[in-house]
């Protein structure tokens, strides 16, 4: 199972929270309907595994994630994934440094992609990260996802919104 976490604003602090993937689904959703290209090309449910850079999803149910529903991301949505990376540790490092790594990533990512530092974007940040569970299924995929201020919905990529 994927965990997930929300942002948190605090001061000029990064902060971000979590979403874990599950790593013990038993049925997996699948991908979602994707074209030759890769871009998905309908809502569908997916495996949280099958999240790829530039998809845009609906904000999850719970914190800990199984499937996600993969958007087109011309459409409404609340999350678009915009860097990914995966952990190098031999041995799952316990859920505080994962977040402390999925956190250094990401929000080292963030203004690359928006086009300004965290602190001074109104966006937010969430992430899926490798639980225990999944890191013993080979999980070590952290998946860096931007949304719109307060939690709104977006319409289009946030890349280079410098907002």
């Amino acid at each position: 199972m994927l965990h997930r976490s929300k942002t948190v604003r605090i001061a000029a602090v990064l902060g971000m929270a979590s979403l874990a993937l599950a790593g013990c689904s038993l049925i997996s959703s699948g991908d979602a309907k994707r074209d030759e290209s890769g871009k998905p090309t309908e809502s569908s449910k997916a495996d949280a595994f099958k999240v790829k850079l530039g998809d845009c999803i609906a904000n999850p149910d719970s914190q800990e994630v199984v499937d996600v529903t993969i958007i087109p991301c011309d459409q409404s949505h609340d999350l678009e994934a915009f860097a990914l990376t995966n952990m190098d540790a031999s041995t799952f490092p316990g859920d505080a440094e994962v977040g402390t790594q999925a956190e250094e990533y990401c929000g080292a990512q963030f203004s690359t992609f928006v086009g300004l530092p965290f602190e001074e974007s109104a966006l937010e940040v969430t992430f899926l990260h490798p639980t225990s569970d999944s890191w013993k299924n080979g999980d070590r995929e952290i998946v860096c996802l931007i949304g719109g201020a307060a939690g709104s919905a977006t319409t289009g990529s946030l890349k280079g919104a410098a907002k």
